[in-house]
């Protein structure tokens, strides 16, 4: 191929670049600026430089150089739930949600300073076996080294065939030093929700994460339990990352009430536009008059934040703990034509009281810390102060 046909052809790449680009932050192709703008005209400038002067362009891959422009783009976003996935790992990413996957049962974010950490492991599953701990920074996952490592990239590299090994290099809090820690990966398929009964007749309903079975176990869960002789409902959603937004709005829904108390609206997604769209209490509710509080933490993030969020704006739910995560951003996948993917950050989340959720997360009503001490000793004081408060108001 000559170099004036392979020109036009890198011409016409970088437009589909542009206009992909433009695609990923609107869910549009049309937006505001168009490819006619100077600063596209100062890329496809760019572009012109290296197909006249790169001394190899003979040799260049488009395919390569295209996926280069496109993964720049997102990185210049400096987002990090956004990336850009090839075909492989975008298959590999649609097993997430189901509540079963290979992996080793451990639940991780990107904090403000951009590090991959920890959250919690599950209970049960090879992380928690093999000692990783909530607040656990992860530096390297099979020798590539995490920081500025995109958050589905991050869970695509853990996660893998049962009875494969992952290598990681793990940060424990306090520590100076990290350790490496080599877990064998096992067929992840847990419960989202654990129910039991403690003293009191208060029940203690631990939601770990949301997946989309979570809406059949929490009404599964309420219908097995004597409502009607409750004192009380723990909703605990500490170390809770959050997961289907669906199946938080169901949860929620159980214990509000649209018909007799107003209660419509779980939460808004407000995208860049302005555009709002409101996410509707459903009908149906099997808790709705029982006294409950929500437990949250500094690792209550996304979902988890929007169920407690809406009980709380609503007066539905004391709110023990502490200030949660604040990760309240809509992320969405969406395929391009080569099987690809770009995962992007499309909206925003608010409770029904307008407070955003991103960067600022849920403020509790009353703020109560576990310290080390109380961990040593086997102490929860929140969950301790959950109990009292339900007690006292029977």
């Amino acid at each position: 191929m000559g170099k004036t046909s392979r020109v036009t052809l890198l011409i016409l790449v970088l437009v589909a670049v542009v206009i992909i680009y433009l695609i990923g932050i609107t869910g549009s192709p049309w937006y505001d600026e168009s490819p006619d703008e100077p600063e596209f005209d100062l890329v496809e400038e760019a572009w012109r430089v290296i197909i006249s002067d790169y001394v190899d362009i003979e040799d260049v891959d488009l395919e390569r150089l295209s996926e280069g422009a496109i993964r720049g783009m997102i990185e210049a976003l400096d987002d990090p739930y956004s990336g850009y996935f090839d075909a492989e790992q975008y298959e590999l990413s649609q097993y997430s949600l189901e509540g079963s996957f290979g992996g080793i049962g451990v639940e991780i974010t990107v904090n403000k300073e951009g590090e991959l950490t920890v959250i919690a492991p599950i209970a049960g599953t090879p992380a928690k076996k093999e000692g990783i701990l909530p607040g656990d920074r992860i530096l390297g996952i099979n020798g590539t080294p995490t920081k500025g490592m995109n958050l589905v990239d991050a869970v695509l590299r853990i996660r893998g065939e049962p009875g494969t090994d992952v290598r990681l290099n793990v940060l424990h809090e306090g520590n100076d030093t990290p350790e490496e820690i080599v877990i064998t990966r096992e067929e992840i398929d847990i419960e989202t929700v654990l129910p039991k009964m403690i003293p009191g007749n208060i029940a203690h309903i631990e939601i770990n994460h949301f997946s989309s079975r979570t809406q059949s176990e929490i009404v599964s869960a309420l219908e097995d339990m004597a409502l009607s002789e409750m004192s009380g409902i723990i909703l605990d959603l500490r170390n809770n990352p959050g997961g289907v937004l669906k199946s938080a709005v169901s949860v929620a829904s159980q214990f509000l009430d649209r018909e007799t108390r107003d209660e419509d609206v779980v939460v808004y997604v407000v995208d860049a536009e302005g555009n709002e769209e409101a996410w509707e209490v459903e009908d149906g509710g099997l808790a709705t008059d029982v006294p409950l509080v929500v437990l949250v933490n500094g690792n209550s993030a996304s979902s988890s934040e929007v169920v407690a969020g809406a009980l709380q704006d609503y007066g539905r739910a004391k709110i023990i703990g502490t200030h949660t995560l604040g990760k309240g951003a809509v992320n969405h996948f969406r395929q391009l034509s080569d099987g690809s993917a770009i995962y992007i950050t499309s909206a925003r989340w608010f409770t029904p009281d307008r407070h955003q959720i991103e960067g600022q997360g849920i403020l509790p009503d009353e703020t109560i810390e576990i310290t080390t001490d109380d961990v040593e000793q086997g102490l929860d004081p929140q969950l301790e102060r959950a109990i009292e408060y339900l007690q006292n108001i029977s």
